[in-house]
């Protein structure tokens, strides 16, 4: 009788254990740096993501841009202050690991994102939204910690776009 509620312990610790590793690494969050182009001007953003691994190819995640001060530019001779505050996005991530610490990964999804600019005492805010899409890189340094590198391409509607290049931490759970 021992030796059955023995085995029967070990089997459950086991299979715990395998179900544990199963999902761990799943999750993952990471903070960075994104540097935004238009084509009026630039732009610097942290970058907060959250994502869940679907499976080992497929996952999908969320990125937050929050904009880090103004930036002018001159339009038709009249400097414009132009400031970033925020974007969001929702993508579906398509992953491909090439090693056990090296990753690419292609991403698509739907973008929402506000800029306020001023001029000769004038100022307005708009928000747009739209498609972004783009591909990256990831290196696992350390387990269940990596830096992440990424391009992505925002079209929003009324034909405004934007390229955003990013470097971040990731950390897995």
């Amino acid at each position: 009788m021992k030796t059955i509620l023995l085995s029967t312990a070990a089997a459950l610790i086991a299979a715990s254990a395998a179900s544990a590793q199963e999902t761990e690494g799943k999750f993952n969050f990471g903070a960075g740096y994104t540097f935004l182009d238009t084509d009026e001007v630039e732009f610097d953003a942290l970058t907060l993501r959250a994502g869940y691994d679907v499976t080992e190819f497929f996952g999908v995640e969320g990125e937050a841009l929050i904009g880090l001060g103004d930036e002018s530019t001159t339009v038709l001779g009249t400097t414009v202050d132009a400031e970033f505050n925020y974007g969001f996005g929702l993508y579906a991530k398509g992953q491909y690991p090439l090693t056990d610490a090296f990753s690419v990964h292609g991403r698509v999804g739907y973008v929402w994102a506000e800029v306020e600019a001023s001029a000769a005492g004038v100022s307005a805010s708009d928000e747009e939204d739209g498609v972004g899409y783009g591909v990256g890189v990831e290196y696992a340094f350390n387990g269940l910690n990596a830096v992440r590198a990424d391009y992505t391409r925002y079209d929003f509607e009324d034909d405004a776009e934007a390229d955003g290049w990013s470097v971040s931490y990731v950390r897995r759970f």
